[in-house]
């Protein structure tokens, strides 16, 4: 309902509710103003102050532009910095609308119906909606690249004390070589890296305005949409006004990422849950990230690595949902990815980062068993194929060898025999039902061969898992990290310090 101020239509000030009654002819129903708008409107702090953000942004270009006046900018933005001094207490009318409609009735109400419905000249619902999206999954893109870069360090540190440490690795949940857990640890590490890339990535593809698109076509004003995104923190403009306006393609690529990096830590956790059970006891939890039985005062459970692996499956559901809900978005207004995705995106996204937060301290505590790991490094004759490569130097094909190998172990196996008893004497007994002659290998080369120290120490080519070559591997991650956060820091920063500027910038012209 128009309002009358000095004999005149006031022109808005109730929001959407005076938009819908002069196109309709009748207020909006209470079922829809239940069921439609108060869930479409997402009213939180966060949300709030993005949109008090956008709205001094875009004044401050109206009157750069000289589109407004600085007189009729001072009260927008003086009311605008009001709200954003409560913006935690902002009462929600469903009545006015949506979030859009909200702010624009609070500052016709502290600026006056001439003002502040100045404050969305060449502007729309649309693309204004479409930056609070960004501006929210940037802020907490910004959180969880930072974490990962948290856990990168955490686990090269504890590569770097475990170069040395032998373990069985395996395949197939089977003994099948040996390794070093510095190894295994730096294999995490690089996959963390890809996953840090991802991320980077997504941010990129998130930090570009929509702002200045209007409904899609664009605007007749002279807008300035560069300044807009400068005075935001964006990196560069959506240029296309239809593709700014209703495009949402960055979402699902910020789900995939963090969906990616859940699918990785989960694998790392998986690994560390059966190895910190009793059967393997290669690792321990560190107490305070185990908890007791209610009944079996034995038990340490390792309820973090459980929690991990139940967030997975919320996490990569998420980018199934959300392609599931952009392949529906026929009509171009993108309203059901707006209702749905900002609540998907900072599930995923904020679970992720709790699940980082969680598994960082984790791998900083994590106790590792040397001696048991290297007890069971060369049981199952994990060091079989080391004895195949000595024989293949005495003149043996790999194939043949291999075939001697199995005999072998198959001999041992039903003779109860583990890598240690195994001399020249039963190495060529195997070799002669396989070749019909004997091997020439003396029974120290042969044990020499199957120790497991031995099998690491000689896998020093490129990337093996040798504690010298692993050490080569952590200095060369050491320095490139160093690199790396100095360009993460400065993308980042990028966007945290434009807030200050906007604001000093919107303290002269309200001075």
């Amino acid at each position: 309902m128009n309002k009358k101020n000095g004999g005149k239509k006031s022109g808005g000030g109730e929001g959407f509710a005076e938009v819908s009654t002069a196109r309709l002819g009748k207020a909006q129903s209470p079922e829809m103003l239940e069921y439609v708008w108060t869930p479409y409107a997402d009213i939180d702090e966060e949300n709030v102050r993005a949109m008090i953000r956008c709205n001094l942004a875009h004044t401050v270009m109206l009157y750069e532009q000289g589109i407004i006046t600085k007189r009729e900018a001072a009260p927008i933005l003086a009311a605008l910095k009001k709200l954003d001094k409560t913006a935690g207490k902002f009462t929600f009318d469903p009545v006015k609308g949506d979030l859009f409609f909200n702010v624009e009735a609070y500052v016709i109400e502290h600026a006056g119906a001439d003002g502040g419905g100045k404050m969305h000249i060449g502007r729309s619902r649309i693309d204004l909606i479409a930056a609070l999206m960004r501006l929210k999954v940037r802020k907490n893109l910004s959180r969880i690249i930072l974490l990962v870069m948290k856990l990168q360090e955490a686990v090269l540190e504890k590569a770097t004390v475990t170069a040395d440490a032998v373990m069985p690795a395996y395949t197939h949940l089977q003994p099948a070589q040996v390794a070093t857990f510095g190894h295994y640890l730096l294999a995490f590490h690089d996959v963390l890296g890809r996953d840090l890339d991802r991320l980077l990535n997504a941010y990129k593809s998130t930090n570009q305005s929509p702002l200045g698109a209007a409904a899609s076509a664009g605007t007749s004003w002279p807008l300035n949409r560069t300044r807009v995104a400068e005075l935001l923190g964006f990196e560069t403009v959506v240029e296309n006004a239809k593709d700014a306006a209703h495009n949402y393609d960055w979402l699902p690529e910020v789900l995939a990422a963090t969906g990616i990096l859940m699918s990785n830590v989960v694998r790392f956790a998986t690994d560390l849950y059966i190895w910190c059970s009793y059967e393997f006891r290669l690792v321990e939890l560190d107490g305070a990230f185990a908890a007791s039985s209610s009944i079996m005062p034995q038990k340490k459970n390792p309820y973090s690595l459980e929690m991990i692996r139940a967030r997975t499956g919320e996490i990569s559901g998420a980018y199934a949902a959300t392609l599931e809900i952009l392949k529906g978005d026929t009509g171009g207004t993108a309203f059901d990815i707006k209702l749905t995705g900002p609540k998907i995106a900072d599930n995923a996204v904020n679970r992720t980062a709790d699940m980082v937060s969680l598994i960082t301290p984790l791998v900083k505590t994590l106790i590792i068993n040397r001696e048991r790991m290297l007890e069971r490094a060369g049981d199952g004759f994990t060091t079989a194929v080391a004895l195949a490569d000595r024989m293949v130097e005495h003149g043996l094909s790999f194939r043949t060898a291999h075939h001697i190998m199995g005999r072998l172990v198959r001999m041992a196996s039903e003779r109860n025999l583990t890598f240690r008893d195994i001399d020249a004497k039963v190495l060529n007994e195997a070799a002669r039902e396989i070749t019909g002659k004997d091997v020439n290998l003396s029974t120290a080369a042969i044990k020499k061969a199957l120790d497991p120290r031995e099998f690491v120490n000689a896998r020093n080519g490129y990337g093996g898992t040798s504690p010298k070559r692993v050490r080569q591997m952590i200095a060369s991650r050491t320095k490139k990290r160093v690199a790396k956060e100095k360009v993460v820091s400065n993308l980042l920063n990028a966007a945290i310090d434009t807030d200050k500027k906007l604001f000093n910038i919107v303290n002269r012209l309200t001075s």
